[in-house]
């Protein structure tokens, strides 16, 4: 999200600025991700390309930000509708990588949720064949992935085992939290609650780590409903902040002035300010006091530099 905004900031003070799509797609897509849909579809409208069906690459990514966030929004017919545009433009433009922009797993989940299993199958069955042709396990895990939630039965735990052991062994850290959540809760529904409890905290916890806060949220839902417990799944607004951006506001926040910060972290005075005034916009806070209190509630205050121990920050070349 801090890169993303960072990108968007770039792009405010260039000429070619409002032609750029990436880091408004990029932006959505974290937005979904940590649950807010309405500002991803705010930050999507601000893409202002025209013929942007044109870029093959931006144009699918754009796409499936969009659906992903219509989907998350509630808009069932909207999503699909999205997914579906982008299934067919990726044919006409001849483009055959199932993991680029799936499509067809994001419809063959909102229709077997739906309860539309003899759709859902057909959108699997689609995606499957690719993933063979394909042949990685991102690829062949988002396969098993999308028959188990076309499916039930035993067939649909079958399957979403097999998604999650491909997906373990793949790079795709959120669709083995995903595969994860969705074989906890099929466990659940067949009686296996023990083991399926125990599948939905461990979505639970890589949801969290990868930044899924929507995913973990429902993992944790369906654990709760299962008899479990597992205290509320929270977004830190910390997250928006850099990893210098978090040690300089932390510093300030517990008393350090910015010249004692800068000889802290061997950077100028001038470096500091341009990194607080970034936290203070990202936190919404005006000044100083505003920026401890925030800091305090997030749980991520700093001691001084003074108290800091010799050696903590890397010398940097001038």
């Amino acid at each position: 999200m801090a890169d993303a905004q960072t990108a968007l900031e770039i792009l405010g003070q260039e000429r070619w600025g409002d032609t750029a799509t990436m880091p408004h797609t990029a932006y959505a897509s974290v937005l979904t991700e940590r649950g807010d849909p309405g500002r991803a579809l705010e930050a999507l409208d601000a893409i202002k390309r025209p013929h942007l069906d044109r870029f093959v690459w931006e144009y699918h990514w754009y796409l499936m930000a969009r659906g992903r966030a219509l989907a998350a929004d509630g808009d069932l017919d909207g999503a699909l509708e999205v997914f579906g545009s982008c299934g067919a433009s990726m044919a006409e433009a001849g483009l055959t990588n199932p993991v680029l922009a799936p499509w067809w797993l994001e419809t063959a989940c909102l229709l077997g949720e739906a309860g539309r299993g003899e759709e859902a199958g057909r959108a699997a069955a689609h995606g499957t064949r690719l993933a063979e042709r394909w042949g990685t396990r991102r690829a062949l895990g988002y396969a098993a992935l999308a028959r188990g939630a076309a499916a039930r039965g035993t067939a649909r735990t079958g399957a979403l085992r097999e998604a999650v052991a491909l997906l373990a062994d793949s790079p795709a850290r959120s669709g083995h939290a995903r595969g994860l959540s969705l074989l906890g809760r099929a466990l659940v529904e067949d009686g296996a609650v023990r083991e399926g409890r125990e599948h939905l905290r461990e979505a639970v916890g890589l949801a969290r780590r990868c930044g899924c806060v929507a995913l973990a949220r429902r993992a944790r839902d369906e654990l709760i409903a299962a008899g479990g417990r597992m205290r509320e799944v929270t977004a830190s607004p910390l997250d928006m902040l850099t990893g210098t951006e978090r040690t300089v506001a932390g510093l300030v926040a517990s008393g350090a002035g910015n010249r004692e910060v800068a000889e802290s972290l061997f950077v100028t005075v001038r470096t500091v300010e341009l990194h607080l005034t970034s936290v203070y916009r990202k936190l919404g806070v005006a000044r100083r006091a505003d920026l401890t209190e925030a800091l305090r509630e997030a749980g991520a205050t700093a001691r001084p530099a003074a108290e800091r121990r010799p050696g903590h920050a890397k010398r940097r070349n001038p």
